[in-house]
């Protein structure tokens, strides 16, 4: 092995040694805990041995070939040792990591992704007059104006009615750098058409076969192939995230149940629950799915169509989205996120 070589090898150690410190700081798992290849295993298990390796053989070939004296391989051993430290310290502290929680990390809110669900030859739910991708987008765009108005910035994955598969909304979520993504639905119960009520979702492992039909609807245009899924699915229930994204969908469905109850008595509390939608597990902030209503009741179809009724959908989500913000970062005097 040669000179340049050898130093390849010390930086990839020390890269790997950094990596390990920064993903325990984010919250992710030890890499001793996460799925991970035998090849990968073995070479974590003996990256200090190969690290005296190289610079063993680094050394003799500088040396034309001669035998490497005694004091200069104990010197390369410690060398090797010293470099491989963070390895073997970044090793022993995930005995004791515990589990990272949000709060850890209370960081403050200021740009929002706004999914608008469906769109273009994907219309998504329908009843009578009514289409989801139109009420969708209808509610984003009151949304959107709501949270500019009152100081946040504001990306949307759809303007109009276009066709947009999961995954490229996920990747403009990704690219704007937000800080949580929305993504608002109606639902649709087909074999129960007098139910009315609302929910919303964040991404999690879910046991209800109704739950699990309602993803892989939501999920039929995703752009994703096999490989891409077993990539995606490796680390989508980091501590960290998947708690934000509960808080933020608990403040979401609070205010939406409380603002449209008052409008609509027969209205039902569906709760806070957990789904593995696609476009939650492609995003690398907080998210959630809202399903703000229910187009297959005959009266809510009714009140969905109304211009009124959505923007009470809209100012539900906005104060829901507040809350959210507004606990995770408390407000500085003079703020314009105040009102």
């Amino acid at each position: 092995m040669r000179a340049g070589n050898s130093d390849r090898v010390k930086r990839r150690v020390l890269r790997e040694a950094v990596a390990e410190n920064l993903d325990v700081m984010r919250g992710m798992p030890p890499r001793a805990l996460r799925p991970a290849t035998r090849w990968s295993r073995l070479l974590t298990r003996r990256a200090p041995l190969l690290f005296i390796a190289a610079i063993v053989a680094g050394t003799f070939f500088m040396g034309g070939g001669q035998a490497i004296p005694p004091v200069l391989t104990q010197a390369a051993v410690i060398t090797s040792r010293q470099a491989a430290l963070p390895v073997l310290q970044a090793a022993e502290t995930t005995e004791s990591i515990e589990r990272m929680t949000a709060s850890a990390f209370p960081l403050a809110v200021r740009r929002i992704v706004l999914d608008a669900g469906h769109g273009g030859t994907d219309p998504g739910a329908s009843a009578a007059q009514a289409i989801e991708k139109e009420i969708t987008l209808d509610i984003g765009r009151r949304l959107r104006g709501r949270l500019e108005s009152h100081g946040f910035e504001v990306v949307v994955t759809r303007d109009g009615d276009r066709t947009i598969a999961l995954r490229d909304r996920a990747r403009l979520a990704n690219d704007s750098k937000s800080d949580i993504f929305v993504s608002i639905h109606v639902n649709a119960l087909e074999r129960h058409t007098e139910a009315r009520g609302i929910e919303t979702y964040y991404l999690g492992a879910t046991n209800d076969p109704s739950l699990t039909a309602l993803a892989a609807r939501e999920n039929r245009v995703s752009g994703y192939s096999v490989s891409d899924m077993r990539k995606l699915l490796e680390g989508v229930y980091a501590d960290a995230r998947r708690d934000e994204s509960q808080q933020l969908a608990s403040a979401v469905q609070k205010k939406l149940y409380e603002s449209l109850r008052a409008h609509d008595a027969g209205l039902e509390n569906w709760g806070v629950k957990r789904a593995p939608f696609l476009v939650l597990v492609a995003t690398d902030m907080p998210a959630v799915l809202a399903e703000v209503g229910c187009i297959s009741n005959e009266k809510e179809s009714a009140m969905l169509r109304t211009p009124e009724y959505r923007q009470k959908i809209a100012d539900a989500l906005f104060d829901g989205i507040r809350a959210y913000a507004g606990a995770n970062a408390p407000l500085k005097k003079g703020s314009t996120q105040n009102g």
